[in-house]
């Protein structure tokens, strides 16, 4: 019996999906309809839809709003970008160049802690102390094979051992990292951006920014490299 039951509700349902102006023919029907609500009495059908719309409209307005805001945070971001594009342009000495972009960094997006890693033993010895210069064979970076592959910056939580390598000393202050390639899988380096919030730099976030300063840097750094070395590239 109560197969059939189960069956014969089916059967309204799907009556009723097709055929969505059924209750226009019957109007009555809408007087004795009742739908047990969570927050007292029985209300009517329409009521129902009413308040259904209601919640509707309600989150349409905050995704909206959430639209909104990521526009107009995308829109100062790429304003900064400009910015420090044309500073940095300007810059002659590499240790003034990365120490403007570790602060650009760091103040943009909030962060705790900035370390660069860089391949070029020269440049990374003439460019200040958020940079740090590594062999290219470097056993530790078989670790962050997976992540330079991508080709573009990935946030998230890193291990312990990659912290380490990154941060040092400072290491266990870190929750969450923005880690970004310099050239093409990571040809000239990487740049890990640290925060001590977990939620800073989350997997999923938009790095448009990043990945556009990315290739300031890697061209600066191509720029950099001796004439004999870029032919051959």
């Amino acid at each position: 019996m109560s197969d059939d039951k189960t069956s014969l509700k089916e059967v309204v349902a799907t009556y009723l999906k097709k055929n969505p102006d059924f209750l226009n023919e019957y109007p009555e029907i809408l007087e004795i309809l009742e739908i047990d609500h969570d927050a007292g009495p029985a209300v009517s059908l329409i009521e129902r839809q009413v308040e259904q719309l209601r919640v509707s409209n309600e989150d349409l307005n905050k995704q909206l709003s959430r639209l909104v805001q990521v526009a107009s945070d995308n829109e100062q971001l790429m304003s900064r970008l400009h910015k420090l594009t044309l500073e940095l342009m300007v810059v002659e000495s590499r240790t003034e160049f990365f120490t403007h972009l570790g602060n650009s960094l760091l103040n943009d997006f909030n962060a705790d802690i900035l370390q660069i890693c860089l391949f070029d033993q020269d440049i990374a010895a003439d460019a200040g102390e958020d940079v740090m210069g590594i062999q290219s064979d470097d056993s530790n970076l078989e670790q962050f094979e997976a992540q330079l592959k991508k080709d573009q910056t990935v946030c998230g939580r890193l291990s312990e051992s990659k912290l380490e390598f990154l941060f040092g000393s400072k290491a266990r202050w870190v929750q969450s990292t923005a880690l970004v390639p310099l050239g093409h899988r990571g040809e000239h380096g990487m740049m890990a951006i640290g925060s001590s919030d977990p939620a800073r730099f989350y997997p999923g976030m938009g790095t448009l920014f990043l990945d556009l300063l990315a290739n300031v840097v890697s061209t600066r750094l191509a720029d950099s490299e001796p004439e004999e070395q870029r032919r051959s590239a």
